[in-house]
Parts: structure tokens; sequence; C-alpha cells
């Protein structure tokens, strides 16, 4: 697996360095609005330029829905263990109460189907 992993970094590579080979001549004109000064890039420079700016933000935006992921599985998982520790209490209740209650003892509505 990972040796075909690392033929498809090899063959991106690969793509992106004739990319950069056949556009490395044509030029973009950028302007910048607030000095009034231009530059003249390479196309390519200003694509890959533009697509790492890309990445980079989809890379914050990851991390920053990771941390709020994380910080509800820690909230889900205290909240796992606080429901467990009741449950854990309420088993160790004693079933007196339930034992000594007759089914005659109950209101008529809680017999359900009996009383007919």
């Amino acid at each position: 697996m990972s040796t075909l992993r690392n033929l498809f970094y090899i063959l991106v590579g690969a793509i992106l360095a004739v990319f950069i080979y056949f556009n490395y001549e044509q030029g973009v004109v950028i302007y910048f609005t607030r000095s009034w000064h231009t530059a003249e890039i390479p196309l390519s420079l200003a694509l890959v330029g533009s697509m790492l700016l890309g990445f980079l933000l989809a890379a914050i935006l990851t991390v920053v829905d990771q941390i709020r992921l994380r910080s509800r599985l820690r909230q889900m998982r205290r909240s796992i263990e606080r429901l467990e520790a009741e449950l854990g209490e309420l088993r160790r209740l004693p079933l007196e109460d339930s034992l000594t209650s007759r089914p005659a003892d109950r209101p008529q509505e809680d017999r359900g189907f009996e009383g007919l």
C-alpha cells in the first residue's frame, strides 16, 4: 500500500514539475491596489501559490473543526462516565419496595389489561 501511495506522490510531483516547466515563461501581472504597484510573476508560480494558499486555508479550517470535535468528544465521554456511575448507584439500590408491592395495591390504571 505504501508503494502505491509513493508512486502516486511521484506521479503528482512529475505532473506538477511538467506544468511549472511549460508555464514558467507566461507572465501574470498582479495589481496591488493600496500602493498602486504591479508585479509580474510567472503563471506557474501564481497558480501553485494560489493552490498552496488554498491548501493552507483548508488545513486551518480542518484543524479548527478537529478541535471542536475533540472538545465535543471529551464532553460526551464525561457525560457517559457520569451516567454509568449513576447507573451503578441505581443498580446497588435495594429492591424491597418493588418486592412488597402487589398488583392489587397498585391503582386501577396501572394494571393494564389485568382488570378486564
